[in-house]
């Protein structure tokens, strides 16, 4: 592959994230200024469940098809059809569900809110093929366009809903109809459309490599909203709000560099996983820049977070202060870890992956059940 089209993929990434995140950043303080942090606390206690189950939209097999030498079209329908009626299952589930979750947090108003949130699950499943499909055959302008496009209108959207005081339900409208739009958008400018064919056969080769990072994400995803189920139970929601809120600000950032790298970064090195040499030559690259980055906005972001906090978000939300600052330092060594998995899954390592997530994963599980024991 050239190194003016990963250059002219990464800028198009890179610009289509911080446009994303600039305007959900602007939108997030407007909302912060206008809701209750019990609001926000409120969304976050649902959308434990629906983070976890969005895991299983892909199963891995996004990756799958982008990894995969010679992906046809059989290889994309089979994923796609496969994906939808996993989504709609997963769907009915919580539909199902609702119930017993509001009965679990003693909140009867969930019921309509997890219902109605859970269809970004849906909507999830129409686009993920369309994605992957877009970063295998690097056409990341296509990903600027529909992701600005539902950033914009989710953002009018739950502005104009907060300033009419739908409260919890002006967070609801941005979340889905942000996923609606950019599907949309995406499906009207890629031509790829699923064709009438289906293979089970070429669908269980793909499970194969996919199964192992979807139990790998699935273990990073339960562990890290493992902490907002029990803040939420134990605590407030607003103890929750404050919790997330302080993780927001760091993750804007992080966020905008890594998921730029990182989705240019596998399938460049997927073209050329026979040459080792030439995949770490770039995972070596891609680290010293993205750390380069981050590494001075993480610690200048902890050491002036308490004057940002009451600027941007005013004193109510000061709690998350501390929080804050520890996910700062947390994120400033993302990057190594992500260029170096991305490495893995592109010379088809996918039983590494999962085995250094499993380790991994084990240490924090184990780290954090003694320290709330203790």
């Amino acid at each position: 592959m050239k190194k003016n089209s990963v250059i002219s993929n990464f800028i198009w990434r890179f610009a289509e994230r911080c446009g994303a995140q600039i305007v959900t950043f602007i939108v997030s303080i407007v909302l912060a200024r206008i809701l209750a942090p019990e609001e926000y606390g409120t969304i976050a206690l649902v959308t434990v469940f629906t983070t976890i189950l969005q895991v299983f939209v892909d199963s891995g097999l996004g990756t799958a098809l982008i990894q995969k030498k010679n992906a046809d079209d059989l290889d994309f329908s089979s994923v796609f059809y496969f994906n939808l009626f996993m989504c709609l299952v997963l769907y009915l589930a919580m539909f199902l569900a609702a119930p017993y979750i509001a009965r679990f947090y003693d909140d009867i108003s969930l019921i309509p809110i997890i219902r109605v949130i859970s269809l970004t699950i849906v909507v999830s499943g129409v686009k993920g093929i369309q994605q992957a499909y877009v970063s295998r055959n690097m056409l990341f302008k296509r990903f600027f366009f529909s992701t600005i496009g539902g950033t914009l209108f989710s953002a009018i959207l739950g502005i104009v809903m907060a300033y009419a005081h739908c409260g919890v339900w002006a967070l609801v409208a941005q979340q889905l109809s942000n996923a609606v739009i950019d599907t949309l958008i995406l499906w009207i400018t890629v031509r790829w459309r699923p064709q009438l064919i289906f293979s089970w056969q070429r669908l269980t080769k793909l499970l194969s490599f996919g199964s192992k990072l979807l139990a790998s994400s699935l273990l990073d995803t339960i562990y890290s909203n493992l902490r907002n189920l029990i803040i939420g139970k134990i605590y407030s929601s607003s103890d929750l709000a404050f919790y997330n809120q302080g993780d927001k600000f760091p993750k804007v950032i992080v966020t905008n560099i890594n998921a730029s790298i990182d989705s240019v970064l596998l399938p460049s090195m997927s073209n050329v996983q026979d040459d080792h040499e030439k995949v770490k030559s770039m995972t070596r690259r891609a680290i010293k820049t993205s750390t380069y980055i981050m590494a001075p906005l993480m610690m200048g972001l902890a050491f002036c977070a308490t004057p940002i906090v009451q600027l941007v978000l005013t004193d109510k939300w000061l709690p998350c202060v501390p929080f804050l600052q520890v996910f700062c330092i947390t994120y400033m060594f993302w990057p190594v870890h992500t260029a170096n998995l991305n490495a893995i899954n592109a010379m088809g390592r996918s039983d590494l992956f999962l085995k250094i997530r499993d380790n991994k994963e084990n240490y924090r599980i184990n780290t954090f059940v003694y320290n709330y024991e203790n």
